[in-house]
């Protein structure tokens, strides 16, 4: 009997050793490896501010703390509309993600005009998560030569009336987006003297999208689009 048991007992006696290899492989893989696409826990005595806008990965803001008026964070990546070597490369890390000592913050955002979009009140909770819309939006513009192949020129960005001077740009040949704060409709005008070209257009700037614009020369293979639409 003795040696019957013995003989039934091998094998579940491997299979235990086996699956507890297994468990302690498990626990160790969970407990000690760091999950690349999760973020690092918050540090002891902060908060975590995640800024929202749209899909924008990147953006020139800073932040300062309500009670003593003090810019305790800043970041500026992005180049000015008017250069001519900034554009999109489609893989930018997202940098909008700030940990903060618990507090009430402002956060202050640059655009591409001289207008600012401005977050109050944003309080930040010790252990916390949280999370601030910022009401932001992006515009592409592409200008195509007679030849129908895409230039760079320069172009401005007035209010809807087109009296008022917001800001300058540079098209560029690559992908290339345009911040401006949302609920409102721009003008842009091109105005190529050597063509004799003077275009104004309007688009309209909403959040989490991005307003196309395609302006031609009067011979280009593809016609002028009409005012800038969401895609």
């Amino acid at each position: 009997m003795n040696k019957m048991r013995s003989r039934i007992e091998g094998p579940w006696r491997c299979i235990a050793a086996i699956a507890c290899c297994w468990l302690t492989i498990g626990c160790a893989a969970t407990t000690g490896g760091v999950d690349p696409n999760m973020p690092p826990p918050i540090p002891e005595g902060m908060g975590r501010l995640h800024l929202e806008a749209g899909g924008i990965p990147q953006l020139n803001f800073y932040i300062v703390d309500q009670e003593t008026d003090e810019e305790v964070y800043s970041d500026s990546p992005l180049a000015a509309a008017s250069s001519p070597s900034a554009y999109q490369t489609g893989v930018e890390r997202n940098r909008l993600t700030v940990d903060l000592a618990p507090g009430t913050y402002t956060v202050v955002v640059s655009t591409h005009i001289d207008d600012i979009v401005e977050v109050r009140d944003v309080e930040i909770v010790m252990g916390e998560d949280r999370y601030a819309t910022i009401p932001i939006g992006r515009f592409q513009i592409r200008f195509l030569g007679s030849e129908g192949t895409p230039q760079q020129v320069p172009f401005v960005i007035l209010d809807y009336r087109a009296r008022t001077l917001l800001g300058k740009g540079m098209t560029s040949l690559e992908v290339r987006h345009f911040l401006l704060p949302t609920g409102r409709t721009y003008k842009i005008r091109i105005e190529n003297a050597p063509s004799g070209l003077d275009v104004i257009r309007p688009v309209e700037v909403r959040f989490g999208g991005v307003a196309q614009l395609t302006i031609g020369e009067p011979a280009s293979t593809e016609p002028d689009q009409p005012p800038g639409r969401l895609q």
